[in-house]
C-alpha cells in the first residue's frame, strides 16, 4: 500500500532542495558576473600600464613603431577603464534624481503632518505593484474600493480612510528580477515548516542584493508569526543617512528596503507595518509587523 503522506513530504523535501541548488547556482553566476567586471579593470590597468612601457621604451631609443603602439595602448586601456566606471556615473545621476524625488515626498507628508508608518500592501487586483500606504489618522481603516495604482490622495467621508499612497520604490527591482530571471517567487503556501520559508526567503533576498550589488548578509525571524526583524549590510549608505535625517525611512523606504519589505509582503501575502527601520554603520535592521487583514 502506498503511504500518499510520505510521498507528498519527499516531493515537498524536494522542491525545497532544487530552490536552494537553484539559488547557489545563481549565487555562483552573480559572483563570477562580478569577477569579469574587476577582471575589466585589472585587464584596463595592465593596458595602460604596457602602453606607457612601450611609450616610454620607444621615445628613449627613437622607435617609432613602438611609440604608436605605446599610445594605441593607452587609448584602448583609458576606454576600458571608462567602461568598468560607467555603472557610478549612472549611479551618481540616479542618486540625485531619487534625491529630488524623495525632497518633493518629504515635503508632502510633513505637509499633511502624517506621523505614522508606512503599511506594505502587497499586489493585487488593483494594485499591480502593490503599494505604501501612509494613513492620516492612527487609528486607520484601509477601504481597497478607494485605492489603485492611480490614487495619491485616498479621500473619504470616514476620516480613518484616508491617507496617501506611494508605489514601492522596490518594486523595479522585482520586475527586473521577474522579467530576467528565472527565480521563482515565493509564497507562504509551498513550505510546510516555516524554518523552511524562512531559508528560502533569506536566499532570495540575499541572492538578489548581490546581485544588483546593493548588499548583502541577509538575515530574516519571524516572531510569534506577528514580527519580522530582517537585517542585511548595504553597499552604499548615503541614501539612509538622508532618509533617517528627514525622518522618512518608515513612511517611504529607499529602493532597497523597500524591494525586502515589498518581497516578504508578496511572499507572505499580507500586509506589513513598518515599525522601525535603523541604520548603523551599513548595518540595517528592519522591524515589521503583520497585520491581521488577509489580502
Amino acid at each position: 500500500m502506498i503511504d500518499n503522506n510520505n510521498n507528498s513530504n519527499n516531493n515537498s523535501n524536494n522542491s525545497d532542495d532544487d530552490d536552494v541548488e537553484l539559488i547557489k547556482h545563481k549565487k555562483l553566476r552573480t559572483k563570477f558576473l562580478l569577477n569579469i567586471s574587476n577582471f575589466k579593470k585589472f585587464t584596463a590597468i595592465i593596458v595602460i600600464a604596457a602602453g606607457f612601457g612601450f611609450l616610454g621604451y620607444g621615445y628613449l631609443n627613437s622607435i617609432i613603431h613602438f611609440i604608436n603602439l605605446g599610445i594605441g595602448l593607452l587609448l584602448i586601456g583609458w576606454v576600458l577603464l571608462s567602461f568598468s566606471y560607467e555603472k557610478y556615473l549612472r549611479y551618481n545621476i540616479g542618486s540625485s534624481v531619487f534625491n529630488d524625488y524623495m525632497d518633493l515626498v518629504g515635503k508632502l507628508i510633513k505637509s499633511l503632518d502624517i506621523k505614522n508608518s508606512g503599511i506594505i500592501i502587497p499586489p493585487r487586483e488593483n494594485l499591480k505593484n502593490g503599494a505604501i500606504f501612509l494613513p492620516l489618522n492612527e487609528n486607520f481603516k484601509i477601504n481597497f474600493g478607494l485605492i489603485d495604482d492611480s490614487v495619491l490622495f485616498v479621500n473619504s467621508d470616514n476620516k480613518k480612510e484616508m491617507g496617501i499612497v506611494f508605489t514601492p520604490l522596490g518594486k523595479s527591482l522585482i520586475n527586473i528580477l521577474k522579467k530576467y530571471d528565472d527565480l521563482d517567487e515565493l509564497t507562504l503556501d509551498e513550505y510546510d515548516d516555516k524554518s523552511s520559508m524562512i531559508i528560502n526567503i533569506e536566499n532570495y533576498l540575499d541572492y538578489s542584493l548581490n546581485l544588483f550589488q546593493l548588499g548583502s548578509n541577509v538575515n530574516v525571524n519571524f516572531n510569534d508569526n506577528k514580527t519580522i526583524t530582517v537585517s542585511y549590510k548595504i553597499n552604499d549608505n548615503s541614501v539612509c543617512k538622508k532618509l533617517q535625517k528627514d525622518g522618512l525611512c518608515k513612511k517611504c523606504p529607499c529602493p532597497v528596503c523597500g524591494f525586502i519589505v515589498l518581497s516578504i509582503a508578496k511572499s507572505l501575502n499580507r500586509m506589513l507595518k513598518i515599525e522601525e527601520i535603523i541604520e548603523d554603520n551599513r548595518n540595517i535592521i528592519i522591524k515589521l509587523n503583520v497585520l491581521d487583514n488577509n489580502i
